[in-house]
């Protein structure tokens, strides 16, 4: 019969030394002899008086009453449940993440969406949306900067932005939506414009911009927007929309408290050269320009 090896009066005779040899040699071979003799020797006690060798098997014993036990708390199936959900919650966030598209300053980005609509991203923007149910039971875009769509029929179609929505079946327009800036620009089609308990129709050669929280239209030629050909065009525009353009393709901060930010340009700057982007925006407008450092203006009056 096998030797049971954890019996209070085997473990006795082991801690006192009266085991054969045998029986030593027996005990060392099995898992139970590294554990207890490890004890053993952390007691700092193997050489004790003969009248020690009781107080040495309690220690053995208590070492081992000691142990910390694992309690379980709850039925196995109910971990198995909890991992079940756990993935699927993670399959289910996986599946409805979100896609995003950035450009930094005096970039451009095409971008094809899951319905082959097209989005060109301005410099300085950003665009996300939920690729699940795209096409079928959504096509929603949020918008932070400027982007040119071309958008496949479908599904209604929308643009978000902080400052407006844009709605759409199917056509080619621009959003505008930098900081408080709103303006949306029809090449085709019709959309219709949000923001702020108002909306507008626009029709191919037409736009719409947010002033003073109210909309101001305005026609347009072209079938595309300039900023595609490494220009930026204004009509009639506030110089507030013209200094966040040049902000963005030239990545600079543009310090202009000093003059009216609300005054009027009509006309475009390239993509291509800094200094005549600057000169030809401001020295239209009679403003002074002077940089502070690499990437930082002030403006003045002249």
């Amino acid at each position: 019969m096998e030797e049971n090896y954890t019996t209070d009066d085997f473990l006795a005779k082991w801690a006192s030394g009266e085991l054969s040899e045998a029986e030593k040699e027996a005990f060392k071979k099995t898992d139970d002899y590294i554990y207890y003799q490890a004890i053993l020797e952390g007691t700092d006690i193997l050489e004790v008086p003969e009248y020690d060798k009781e107080k040495l098997f309690e220690k053995v014993q208590k070492s081992k009453l000691d142990e910390p036990k694992v309690v379980t708390l709850f039925p196995k199936w109910i971990y198995g449940v909890a991992a079940s959900v756990a993935i699927l919650m993670g399959f289910f966030l996986f599946m409805n993440k979100d896609i995003v598209y950035e450009t930094s300053y005096g970039e451009t980005l095409a971008v094809t969406l899951p319905d082959n609509s097209e989005v060109i991203l301005n410099a300085n923007s950003k665009l996300s949306f939920k690729e699940k149910g795209w096409g079928k039971t959504q096509r929603t875009i949020s918008l932070s900067g400027e982007a040119f769509f071309k958008v496949t029929k479908g599904t209604e179609f929308s643009v978000g932005t902080e400052n407006g929505k844009v709605t759409v079946l199917g056509t080619q327009f621009t959003v505008n939506a930098h900081a408080s800036i709103f303006e949306v620009i029809c090449f085709e089609g019709k959309v219709r414009a949000e923001s702020q308990n108002q909306d507008e129709i626009v029709t191919k050669g037409e736009a719409v911009r947010l002033i003073n929280n109210a909309f101001e239209t305005f026609n347009i030629n072209g079938n595309s927007p300039s900023w595609l050909q490494d220009e930026s065009s204004f009509d009639n525009a506030p110089l507030v929309m013209v200094i966040k353009a040049l902000e963005n393709q030239y990545n600079l901060q543009i310090n202009s408290q000093n003059i009216d930010e609300s005054q009027r340009f009509t006309g475009s700057f390239t993509h291509s050269y800094q200094e005549t982007a600057l000169r030809t925006v401001f020295e239209s407008m009679n403003i002074t320009f002077i940089f502070k450092n690499e990437n930082t203006i002030d403006l003045s009056k002249r």
